[in-house]
């Protein structure tokens, strides 16, 4: 039960309300965005998630980048936070009463069993009603101003569908080991050259059928949604005993092998339209969120207070 609260955390949660530091008057703040602030208590409330997603994920990243990389995220959904403030989006109490009850329903827990779970690591009701208006705020924005305006023709869809391989209707289990070239947060052009090259060369001796000495974290049996995200799209290609990369993550160069895979049985099929259109939709959402978002920063007064 504590790992389907924590997911719950993790999709909803990211950031505390700003009038919970407000009762704080010591609390540092690590940013300034426009007329707003991101405090120390919300930087290391999101940590605290961010650390727990990370684990549940298999990653390793340092604690300087992942900091680096919260705070932006913050900074990301205060300028948001703010934008939809102007143009009005707004949520009633019995919006976040609904949503918490599909929430606990999906859980098959009470509202009541919630909301203890949720006390019990160490948030109040208060608060994390206030972190899920704020991220349904968001996301309400982001359909307003991204997804309302994006388009997906025949041709693409067609083009898509090619690119994506053959699916079976069964849950499919994947088994990765996962070899690292590291890098650290500072390291230069060569440094990043250099690593780069470490990853190509272990490749080729892995796909050579060299016995190597590299550490190897074993990642697992995982489903599809345990992936970790930088993985997903290499390992969708992949067969037994074949290796993916070299993939750029924060931490390094990755390089990963399908040791083995399997399925509960379901014939295999090829990918529907309307399911490559919702991928594409979804690619190109994202793609569109980022550019979108990475113009409002640069339009906005934007502070960092503390680096690492």
């Amino acid at each position: 039960m504590k790992k389907i609260i924590l997911l719950t955390l993790s999709l909803f949660l990211i950031n505390i309300d700003l009038a919970y530091a407000e009762k704080e008057p010591l609390d540092k703040i690590v940013a300034v965005v426009n007329d707003d602030v991101v405090t120390k208590s919300e930087l290391n409330r999101s940590m605290t998630i961010a650390k727990i997603q990370a684990k549940e994920q298999g990653m390793e990243i340092s604690h300087d980048k992942l900091q680096s990389n919260v705070l932006d995220d913050l900074i990301n959904k205060k300028l948001q936070l703010q934008i939809a403030k102007q143009v009005g989006i707004q949520f009633t109490d019995e919006d976040i009463d609904r949503v918490i009850k599909n929430i606990a329903e999906k859980n098959n827990i009470t509202v009541a069993d919630l909301y203890e779970r949720i006390n019990h690591e160490g948030m109040s009701t208060n608060q994390y009603r206030n972190e899920l208006k704020e991220q349904m705020t968001v996301q309400k924005l982001q359909q307003q101003e991204v997804a309302s305006h994006i388009v997906v023709t025949p041709d693409e869809i067609k083009n898509f569908m090619h690119k994506l391989p053959t699916q079976s209707n069964a849950p499919r289990e994947v088994h990765l080991e996962d070899m690292l070239v590291p890098l650290s947060e500072n390291a230069s052009a060569d440094d990043v050259n250099q690593a780069e090259k470490q990853a190509k060369t272990l490749m080729t001796r892995l796909n050579n059928g060299e016995k190597i000495d590299t550490e190897r974290n074993d990642l697992g049996w995982r489903k599809a949604n345990e992936i970790p995200s930088v993985f997903a799209q290499y390992v969708a290609n992949l067969k037994a005993n074949e290796v993916a990369g070299p993939i750029r993550a924060a931490n390094g160069f990755h390089v990963i092998r399908l040791i083995a895979d399997r399925s509960l049985g379901g014939k295999v099929e090829t990918p529907q339209r309307d399911q490559a259109e919702q991928l594409l939709m979804q690619q190109k959402f994202q793609e569109k969120v980022k550019h979108w978002v990475s113009k409002m920063r640069s339009q906005a007064f934007i502070s960092r207070t503390m680096t690492s």
